[in-house]
């Protein structure tokens, strides 16, 4: 069955489908009429395929879906005179159109998937909290607030993560209390600091920082990925660490990812940030809407401009891929999911992804989904993914 069998009621209804705009019945028919034949789901991928649709879900980009709608259908209709057939291979782009797809059960889904001993779940707000005085308290427990050292209080709050209360605290002479927020794989935990500075901690993360900040600058240091909404304080800088990297700032909006040995990238999005790789390096400026990537071994840098929600669509609970390598895909994975991952074939690494997905759903709709517009096959035993060739 080509291309020329989805025509008329049966195209709209795909397109709706495709934008969440179905009703439950109305679901299940598409559902229904995808089941129902080979031809009818080699004609359903060919749709998805087809469509080329890249969706951001910022709140701002949801006004012009009309004409996305019409640009989408335009895609398609030339995508059928050209008669394109894409064959998917390691070296070739994947087009993964992802939103609004969760509902589809496929038969195979769970032959293919549910073979492991329960199902995988996304991460969740937990976290540790180191105090100054080395006790260590779960951060999963229900609302309380902790009194630190210097009478500052520390409250735990269900919706808003921790947040920090410095009015009656009292300077220790001569030197800094630190806490430290340590996140778990498969967890994530938003902290706001004495100053006003907000910090959101992505999976496998670690947040080190005084209970209140003195003297004329104000400094943290980083493991894994934040995003940072600083607080303004023209006399006081903001200054983030990790390694002998350092960024300083003034009030600003930026994300720092240090996940990788060898490689920290520092993205901005409001105001501006120096940056340095070492001591040694002179100083450079980041803009708006440009990526830094510092090679942390030779400390050489490079700046490039970007669209920058990829690089914080997670937290805003989305994911994104743009031309992304699977085993970087898979990585991500990794730590949300709090899995292993093991490649068959080192090939497989190279496929690349476009597309989006709701960050908080469960492991196996993320892999069933890959699966059906690719030629890369998942299973699962236990808690680790294995990714081979169908």
């Amino acid at each position: 069955m080509e291309k020329e069998y989805i025509e008329g009621e049966m195209e709209a209804r795909l397109l709706a489908y495709f934008n969440g705009e179905l009703e439950e019945e109305e679901r299940r028919v598409v559902e229904r009429w995808v089941e129902e034949k080979p031809e009818n789901r080699k004609a359903f991928e060919m749709f998805l395929r087809d469509c080329q649709h890249f969706r951001w879900v910022e709140k701002e980009q949801s006004v012009d879906l009309v004409r996305g709608k019409k640009l989408m259908v335009r895609r398609i209709r030339r995508a059928k005179i050209r008669q394109i057939c894409y064959r998917v291979a390691a070296s070739v782009a994947i087009i993964v159109t992802l939103g609004g797809l969760y509902l589809l059960n496929s038969p195979s889904r769970e032959d293919k998937l549910a073979n492991g001993i329960e199902t995988i779940r996304p991460g969740s707000p937990k976290a540790k909290l180191i105090l100054s005085s080395g006790e260590v308290v779960d951060l999963m427990q229900d609302e309380e607030v902790i009194r630190e050292q210097d009478g500052s209080f520390v409250q735990v709050k269900e919706k808003k993560g921790l947040v920090y209360d410095t009015a009656q605290a009292t300077p220790k002479a001569g030197r800094l209390l630190y806490n430290k927020i340590i996140v778990p794989r498969g967890g994530e935990f938003f902290v706001t600091l004495a100053d006003g500075t907000n910090v959101w901690l992505n999976a496998d993360s670690e947040l080190e920082y005084p209970v209140q900040f003195t003297g004329d600058s104000r400094e943290v240091r980083l493991k894994g990925e934040a995003y940072f909404v600083v607080h303004k304080d023209v006399q006081r800088s903001f200054v983030v660490h990790s390694g002998e990297y350092s960024l300083r700032v003034y009030g600003t909006e930026f994300n720092l990812n240090t996940y990788k040995p060898d490689e920290i990238q520092a993205v901005l999005v409001e105001g501006s940030i120096g940056f340095k790789a070492n001591e040694a390096t002179p100083e450079k400026q980041l803009k708006p809407n440009q990526l830094a990537v510092v090679n942390v071994f030779t400390g050489e840098s490079e700046i490039t401009n970007v669209d920058v929600y990829p690089y914080i669509a997670w937290k805003n609970q989305d994911v994104v891929f743009v031309n992304e390598r699977l085993e970087s895909v898979m990585d991500k994975a990794a730590r949300w999911y709090d899995v292993d991952v093991f490649f068959q074939h080192e090939s497989l690494k190279e496929v690349r992804f476009y597309g989006n997905m709701q960050r908080y759903a469960d492991i196996e709709e993320l892999l069933s989904l890959l699966e059906k517009i690719s030629d890369v096959r998942f299973s699962i035993k236990g808690k680790t993914v294995i990714v081979s060739d169908k």
